[in-house]
């Protein structure tokens, strides 16, 4: 083994992590629901799902002006983080001591714009990181030694493309207003929070795409949000897909592409087949749930999908305000599970660690002139991301291909995994390689053989050029017009010597060019004549 063969594994096995499969925290898969008991939010763990959305009303935890009951959203949250589910919360709903119905937005007058931003500053207070639940609260209930998990992403306002949610009629224009507003009031409490728009029916009053483009045309709006949300009830597949697309062309049309999307309701109903494709039967449910999973799994990357809920875990004794509300679940009622529950579950609980591979970039070995080399991979597994290093630096997302930071003269090490929905990742999948952004040193052409002159056609052209290139010989000035006429290794160069043709009767000025492993080339060297004499 060379002794750069040796300082490279060292360098490897010093840096590579174990490379044993093992399984990351996915918020990927999350379920939509708020009446949960213990047995729901048990069964919810055991099917690995790690996150829960619900609308969390204002007026539930703030029913007069200045005084929070915390106590029902300290439960909620509470018992869902103590069995490793995060909360996403919606923020909706007017209180009563608000102007307007639960569905008017807390704009256009100072009063209630206050008032909202007071409410979300006491949410994040309380339930964002540091929060005091997760300080006091909590570790009372669940035990010292119970887990936080912090609220990180907060939603504002539900379904505003509708009117039943955003009072008096659905308006782009004051939904950026409300979600001006709530930027500053989260961020100010925790700058790294995600704000998520709300989450919207591909057909509503407005359909999704039409109140997007709206929102968009609001001067600076991109600068208040983090994700957008869609919720691409359909038909059929091809309708959910059309949905999503449409919504996606939107954000590239605002120049809004590399904004995650996420998928906050999703769902078909199990109850006997209608008319209008929603409820689709026992079977039916299964299936579509199947087929729509795997649709957005394999658009994961090109869609940037970030999340998707499904809408529900456990049928409702009693729903009203959608056909198909009262079946979505993947549980009925009394907790037997539908043939959707065991498809579900197969998505979120199945172990089987994905394979990344690298297939493109710096060979493993080898060199490259390049200081900012780029590297693609990919995954067996449809929806995997994955995660980058380069040498002691720490893994980062990242997505194929993968452009490095610039890199000195140096060997390097290049490592990726691949993270499955599920959250199960790869082993790790490297390659070394050496930057090398300096050209060797121009060759030296000393002599021909035979020496000049000589009635020969075929003499061998010698010199010296830095050890490891590869010479090739011009007939033409600085070595840039036209084709080598002959090319050789720097060991070839200095002896024998490279073989050139040259016609009866010339005289040709030689001149050479050496390359290295990794591109760079040499300046041109020195003219060298050589004569070939033919005539008796």
């Amino acid at each position: 083994m060379t002794r750069r063969a040796i300082v490279v594994a060292g360098l490897v096995l010093s840096l590579l992590v174990p490379s044993t499969a093992a399984a990351a925290r996915s918020e990927f898969f999350g379920i939509v629901a708020y009446t949960l008991d213990d047995q729901d939010i048990q069964g919810m763990a055991n099917a690995r799902v790690r996150t829960n959305r619900f609308v969390l009303k204002w007026g539930w935890t703030q029913p007069s002006q200045g005084s929070f009951n915390w106590g029902p959203t300290d439960r909620s949250i509470g018992k869902l983080a103590s069995r490793g589910i995060r909360v996403v919360p919606a923020l909706w709903g007017n209180p009563d001591w608000v102007a307007g119905s639960p569905s008017t937005p807390p704009i256009g007058g100072p009063v209630g714009e206050q008032a909202w931003r007071d409410f979300l500053g006491a949410l994040v207070a309380r339930y964002g990181p540091g929060g005091s639940y997760w300080a006091t609260g909590y570790p009372q209930q669940y035990g010292a030694g119970a887990t936080p998990l912090p609220i990180r992403s907060w939603q504002i306002w539900n379904e505003p493309n509708l009117q039943k949610f955003f009072a008096p009629y659905p308006s782009p224009g004051q939904y950026a207003r409300l979600v001006q507003i709530s930027y500053g009031a989260i961020k100010s409490r925790d700058p790294k929070a995600q704000i998520v728009l709300a989450g919207m029916p591909g057909y509503g009053d407005m359909k999704a795409w039409d109140f997007l483009k709206g929102f968009y045309s609001v001067p600076q709006i991109k600068n208040y949000f983090d994700a957008v949300a869609l919720h691409p009830y359909g038909s059929s597949l091809a309708q959910v897909r059309l949905e999503i697309q449409n919504v996606r062309n939107v954000m590239t049309n605002g120049a809004d592409g590399a904004t995650p999307l996420w998928l906050t309701e999703f769902a078909w109903g199990s109850a006997p087949p209608d008319n209008f494709g929603i409820n689709r039967g026992l079977t039916g449910q299964a299936q579509m749930l199947f087929s729509s999973f795997k649709m957005i799994l394999s658009h994961r990357s090109a869609w940037n999908v970030q999340r998707l809920f499904w809408y529900h875990w456990r049928d409702p004794l009693n729903a009203s305000g959608c056909s198909f509300c009262a079946s979505a679940g993947l549980l009925n009622y009394n907790r037997t599970p539908k043939p959707a529950y065991n498809t579900f579950r197969g998505f979120t609980a199945e172990t089987t660690p994905p394979q990344a591979s690298i297939t493109a970039g710096p060979s493993q070995g080898g060199f490259t002139k390049d200081p900012t080399p780029t590297f693609s991979f990919t995954s067996n597994e449809a929806g995997s991301t994955f995660v980058c290093r380069v040498d002691a630096s720490a893994f980062k997302p990242c997505g194929s291909p993968d452009t490095t930071p610039l890199l000195s003269n140096h060997n390097h090490v290049f490592f990726v995994k691949a993270i499955d929905a599920p959250g199960n990742e790869s082993q790790i999948v490297w390659r070394s390689f050496t930057v090398d952004t300096v050209a060797p040193l121009a060759p030296r052409i000393t002599d021909t053989d035979p020496n000049s002159p000589a009635n020969d056609n075929a003499p061998e052209v010698k010199g010296s050029a830095t050890a490891g290139t590869t010479v090739k010989l011009y007939k033409t000035a600085g070595c840039t017009n036209g084709t080598a006429v002959a090319v050789g290794s720097a060991a070839k160069f200095a002896s024998p010597g490279i073989t050139a043709s040259v016609p009866d009767n010339t005289t040709t000025a030689f001149r050479a060019r050496a390359t290295d492993a990794a591109g760079n080339a040499s300046p041109c060297s020195a003219a060298f004549t050589y004569v070939e004499d033919s005539t008796p």
